[in-house]
C-alpha cells in the first residue's frame, strides 16, 4: 500500500476511494479517536490517585489534558495503526475546521505518526477536489489544535464544575455549559418577560377607500391622528400595561372609535399627499450554518438537527460543499457557476454586470466556502437523483446560491396621506416592477401590499366601509429554534456549527419545550436559569461568552497561549465563583400573583403559597397561569392538557443523574 488516507466518515470514505483509485486505501476514523474520559472508569489506573483524574484535566500542572482512547475506538485505533504502518504516507483528511484539525492530531498520537503524514483538507466531495487535495497538502495547523482543546477543556470546566452546584441545590440530572446556559438565559429572559406582560388596550380604525374618477380598487387605510396627536399604539404602552410617560399618543375610548367610524363613514376622505419612492432589494448571501438552518425551519419545517442530519448526507454524497461554515464566501469557479444557472434559466439580464463578492463577518472562525453545489457545474436538482428530505434541502441551497448572484428586486412604494376633518388616515402600497432575484428565491412570506390608485392631492374619495376594533398589546414573541439561532449568531454567542446541539440538550434536560413551533422554557428551565444568574452571572452573560468566543480566536490564530487563557478563565475567575456559590433552591416570585412562588423541594419543582407547597407539571406552560389555574393547582386538582397552554408530547421523564456522562456538544 503506498498511501493511507483517513477520513471521518464512512460513505464518505467511499466516495474518495472511488476517486482516489487503486494507489490509496481511505479508512474511516469516525469522528474523534481520543477525548477526556467520560466516566471513572475510563481514567487509567495510574491516574486514579490524582485529584484532577475525574475532570480529566490538570490545572495545577498547566492545564495538560488526560486523553484517552474510549472502549469503543480501542479495536479501530489498532487497525488504523496497523494501516498506518504499512503506508508509505499517511494524510489525515478530516475536516477542515477546528474540530478536525484536532481530529487529525489526536491520529497523529493515537497512531505514532512521525513524518510520513500530511494534513489533507477539502470543501466539496468531487473528483476534481479530492485529487486537486491530494496535489496540495500541508502541515498540521497547531495554533487551530490549540483553540479546540481550549474549548474542550473550558466546556469540561464549565459543565463539570458548575453542575455540581446544580445538582445540589436543585436535583440531579441537570446539567450547566458555556454556550448552554447563557442560550438558557436569553429564552428565560423573555419567558419572564411574558409572564410579568400586562396587556393594555388600544383601538385600531381602518376604512375601505373607493378611489375617485381613476378607478381601480378599493384600497385600505387606517386612522393614524387625530387633531394631529397620533393614535396609541402597542408601541406607546410599557410592559405594566401602562402608557408610556414621554408617549404622545392619544388614547380614545370605545364611544370615540365608534363616532370616528360614523364620522368616516359619512364624510369620506381628501387627499392631502401623495409620495411615490423607488425601492429595491439584494438578493440573500449564500447559506452559512446558522441561515441554513434558519432558512430549513421556515421553509420546510425541518428542526436544526434534522437539517444538519440531511446536509451531512448530501456533502458526503459530493451533493453540497461543507456544511460546517460561517463564511457567506463563494468560490470564483461557484460565482460563475451559479451566474450560468441564473442566465440559462432567465436570460442574461437577470444577473448584474459584475458577480456580487460576499465576505465574511470579521469574527468568522473558518476558511470555507458558502454552502453550495459542488462543482463547476451546478446539477440541478431534478436532475441530481435526490429525493424526500435530501432534495428540498439540495433545492433550498440550489436556489439560495444561484439567486444570490441575480438582480436586485425593483419597485415602487407609494404612501397616501388623507384626511377626514381632524381624523388622519394613512394608506401605503407597493408595486414590483422587476422581480429580480425573487423569480427564483424569496424568504419573505408577506404577501403583497395592495396597489394604490393614482390619485391627486386634494381629491375627493368615498368611504365604501370603515370599522374598529380593540386590540391587545402583544407580549414578547417567543423564539423559535431558527430565531434562537439568529439571535445567538448576531450577539456573538457560539458557532453555528453547535447551535443544533445546544438546542438538543435543552431539550433533553427539560429546560425547554416545543409549543406551536415556538420555544417555551419549562419551570425547571426558569429555575436553573435564576440559580445560574444568581450564583454565576458571568456564565450567563452574553458579553463574557462573547468575549470568550474572541479569545479562542486569538488563541487559532496564534495572539495567544492557552494556558494564558485557560488561567484566567478558570483558576482567576470560574473556579473562584463556584468556590463562593451557595448551595441552596432558587425561588421565582409570580409578581402578578402576589405570595405565590415557585421553587425545589426534595428535587421536585413546586408551587408554595402561605407554606403550602404542591408538584408543578413541566408540562404546564408558565405564561399559561390564571388565578383559577393557580387554585386547582395548589388544591391538587388535575389539570388536563388542553388547560396548561400547549399540548406537549409525551409525560415529563424522570430525571437521573448525569455525572460522568458526557453529550455530544461536550456540555457547551
Amino acid at each position: 500500500m503506498k498511501t493511507l488516507v483517513i477520513v471521518e466518515s464512512k460513505t464518505k470514505g467511499a466516495k474518495i476511494q472511488g476517486y482516489l483509485g487503486t494507489g490509496y486505501k481511505v479508512r474511516a476514523c469516525f469522528g474523534h479517536i481520543r477525548d477526556l474520559p467520560a466516566k471513572k472508569e475510563d481514567v487509567p489506573a495510574k491516574y486514579q490517585v490524582e485529584s484532577w483524574a475525574r475532570l480529566g484535566i490538570d490545572v495545577v500542572g498547566g492545564f495538560q489534558p488526560l486523553y484517552i482512547v474510549p472502549t469503543e475506538k480501542k479495536k479501530l485505533v489498532a487497525e488504523l495503526r496497523k494501516l498506518a504502518g504499512e503506508a508509505d504516507e499517511v494524510l489525515l483528511a478530516t475536516d477542515g475546521d477546528r474540530e478536525g484539525e484536532a481530529i487529525a492530531w489526536h491520529l497523529i498520537r493515537a497512531l505514532g505518526l512521525k513524518k510520513n503524514f500530511q494534513r489533507m483538507v477539502f470543501h466539496e466531495i468531487t473528483k476534481e477536489a479530492i485529487q486537486k487535495a491530494v496535489q496540495n497538502t500541508r502541515q498540521l495547523d497547531y495554533n487551530l489544535v490549540g483553540a479546540q482543546e481550549s474549548r474542550r477543556m473550558i466546556d469540561r470546566l464549565a459543565g463539570y464544575g458548575v453542575s455540581p452546584a446544580l445538582w445540589q441545590s436543585i436535583g440531579p440530572g441537570l446539567s450547566a455549559g458555556r454556550v448552554q446556559s447563557a442560550a438558557l438565559a436569553s429564552l428565560a429572559r423573555r419567558e419572564l418577560a411574558r409572564m410579568n406582560h400586562v396587556a393594555a388596550d388600544y383601538w385600531r380604525i381602518a376604512a375601505r377607500i373607493v378611489p375617485g374618477e381613476t378607478g381601480g380598487e378599493p384600497f385600505t387605510a387606517s386612522v393614524v391622528s387625530i387633531k394631529g396627536q397620533p393614535l396609541a399604539g402597542p408601541k406607546d404602552y410599557s410592559s405594566d400595561g401602562q402608557l408610556k410617560a414621554d408617549s404622545p399618543a392619544l388614547v380614545i375610548t370605545a364611544e370615540q372609535a365608534e363616532q370616528i367610524v360614523n364620522f368616516l363613514k359619512e364624510r369620506g376622505v381628501k387627499v392631502k399627499a401623495r409620495e411615490v419612492l423607488p425601492y429595491s432589494t439584494k438578493p440573500p448571501p449564500p447559506f452559512t450554518t446558522s441561515t441554513l438552518q434558519q432558512a430549513a425551519s421556515k421553509a420546510l419545517k425541518m428542526g436544526p438537527k434534522k437539517t444538519m442530519e440531511v446536509a451531512q448526507k448530501l456533502y458526503e454524497s459530493g451533493k453540497i460543499t461543507y456544511m460546517r461554515t460561517d463564511s457567506p464566501a463563494l468560490s470564483d469557479e461557484a460565482t460563475e457557476a451559479a451566474r450560468a444557472v441564473a442566465a440559462g434559466l432567465f436570460g442574461p439580464a437577470s444577473v448584474p454586470s459584475s458577480p456580487r463578492v460576499f465576505k465574511a463577518k470579521g469574527n468568522a472562525q473558518e476558511a470555507h466556502e458558502a454552502i453550495r453545489p459542488t462543482g463547476k457545474v451546478f446539477t440541478p436538482p431534478d436532475q441530481a437523483g435526490l429525493e424526500g428530505d435530501e432534495l428540498a434541502l439540495y433545492e433550498l441551497v440550489f436556489h439560495r446560491t444561484v439567486a444570490s448572484q441575480m438582480i436586485d428586486l425593483q419597485g415602487s412604494k407609494t404612501v397616501l396621506s388623507l384626511a377626514c376633518g381632524a381624523v388622519g388616515l394613512q394608506s401605503s402600497g407597493r408595486v414590483v416592477v422587476e422581480p429580480g432575484f425573487t423569480r427564483l428565491y424569496a424568504d419573505d412570506d408577506k404577501k403583497d401590499e395592495q396597489e394604490l390608485p393614482n390619485v391627486q392631492e386634494g381629491e375627493a374619495l368615498a368611504a365604501l366601509d370603515a370599522k374598529c376594533e380593540t386590540k391587545k398589546t402583544p407580549a414578547p414573541g417567543r423564539f423559535t429554534e431558527a430565531t434562537l439561532i439568529k439571535a445567538l449568531e448576531s450577539a456573538g454567542v457560539g458557532r453555528p456549527a453547535t447551535y443544533a446541539s445546544i438546542i438538543e440538550v435543552l431539550k433533553a434536560r427539560q429546560y425547554t419545550a416545543l409549543a406551536g413551533g415556538q420555544m417555551h422554557v419549562t419551570w425547571l428551565g426558569l429555575l436553573v436559569a435564576a440559580y445560574l444568574q444568581d450564583q454565576f452571572a458571568n456564565l450567563v452573560d452574553l458579553a463574557f461568552t462573547v468575549k470568550m468566543e474572541e479569545d479562542l480566536d486569538r488563541i487559532a490564530a496564534g495572539e495567544m497561549k492557552r494556558e494564558d487563557y485557560l488561567t484566567g478563565f478558570w483558576t482567576n475567575g470560574l473556579a473562584r465563583t463556584i468556590a463562593a456559590a451557595k448551595h441552596q433552591p432558587p425561588t421565582l416570585a409570580l409578581s402578578k400573583f402576589p405570595g405565590v412562588a415557585v421553587t425545589t423541594r426534595h428535587e421536585q419543582v413546586v408551587m408554595v403559597r402561605d407554606g403550602h407547597a404542591v408538584p408543578l407539571g413541566l408540562d404546564i406552560v408558565p405564561d399559561s397561569l390564571t388565578p383559577e389555574l393557580i387554585g386547582r393547582i395548589l388544591n391538587g386538582e388535575t389539570v388536563k392538557p388542553r388547560e396548561r397552554g400547549a399540548a406537549l408530547s409525551g409525560k415529563p421523564k424522570t430525571r437521573k443523574s448525569t455525572a460522568g456522562k458526557k453529550t455530544k456538544s461536550s456540555q457547551d
